[in-house]
């Protein structure tokens, strides 16, 4: 009894250093291990619903009117036209911005956010979200604005979302590229060419189709082809072409 005694408070030690050891062990592996997929449903209870809301549909239009040369993007996500400076960190900062996004983003022609557009709603409204969106855009450089349901901003307020040099010079004529000039010239030739050949078979087309835009001209020259049969020959080698009538012979000369 003395020896069981001794051995009581290492052997509930010992239980206890190898009950810890399995609880980590099965912590660790519940960690690794991959949570399996599910499986794909068999019926799929969806329906389509539209992509904007009244006041949505209404301030898209005030941006394709206040910006016809830029690109407008509805319902973009940050994590779309941001990224991380150290990679290492993608997953933090992808957790952080999933779920944020802006109701419409102008972008310019080659896919870069210059300005961004909200509408307040209940789900929007929290102060952490706003924090998260305005210190990301303001670290993008991308100008912000932010409206109330049937309050939306004019024309003259989106355009000046835009510093002016940029809305000048996407207002600005674009100058043509070498390709759209080379394309245009080859195009020219080809149709001086037909234009060419069709003149090479049909001389006269141009100066009949000039007069026959002329009605009276074209009734008269319809009329000459339609009676001409039934005018008398004319003499080629009367003097001045023109028809010669048989009249009664002149009388012969006295010797």
């Amino acid at each position: 009894m003395q020896h069981l005694t001794d051995w009581t408070p290492a052997l509930l030690a010992a239980a206890l250093a190898l009950s810890s050891a399995l609880v980590a062990l099965f912590l660790w592996w519940r960690k690794g291990r991959k949570p399996g997929s599910q499986p794909l449903p068999t019926d799929w209870a969806l329906s389509p619903r539209p992509v904007f809301s009244a006041d949505e549909r209404r301030l898209y239009r005030q941006l394709r009117d206040a910006l016809p040369q830029h690109v407008v993007l509805a319902k973009l996500p940050l994590v779309r036209f941001c990224q991380p400076l150290d990679p290492r960190r993608v997953r933090y900062w992808y957790e952080l911005l999933a779920g944020s996004h802006v109701a419409f983003a102008i972008c310019s022609a080659s896919g870069r956010v210059l300005a961004a557009v909200d509408i307040e709603t209940e789900r929007s409204s929290s102060r952490r979200a706003q924090v998260i969106k305005r210190s990301v855009l303001e670290a993008c450089r991308v100008r912000y604005l932010r409206c109330a349901p049937g309050e939306l901003p004019s024309v003259a307020e989106l355009q000046g979302l835009l510093p002016l040099p940029v809305l000048n010079a996407a207002m600005a004529p674009a100058t043509p590229s070498p390709v759209d000039v080379t394309r245009e010239r080859l195009s020219s030739t080809v149709a001086s060419r037909r234009q060419s050949r069709q003149n090479t078979h049909w001389p006269d087309s141009a100066f009949a189709d000039s007069q026959f835009r002329d009605s009276s001209f074209a009734e008269s020259r319809f009329a000459e082809s339609r009676y001409s049969s039934l005018l008398p020959a004319a003499d080629p080698l009367s003097p001045g072409g023109g028809i010669v009538v048989d009249g009664p012979a002149p009388p012969a000369p006295r010797p």
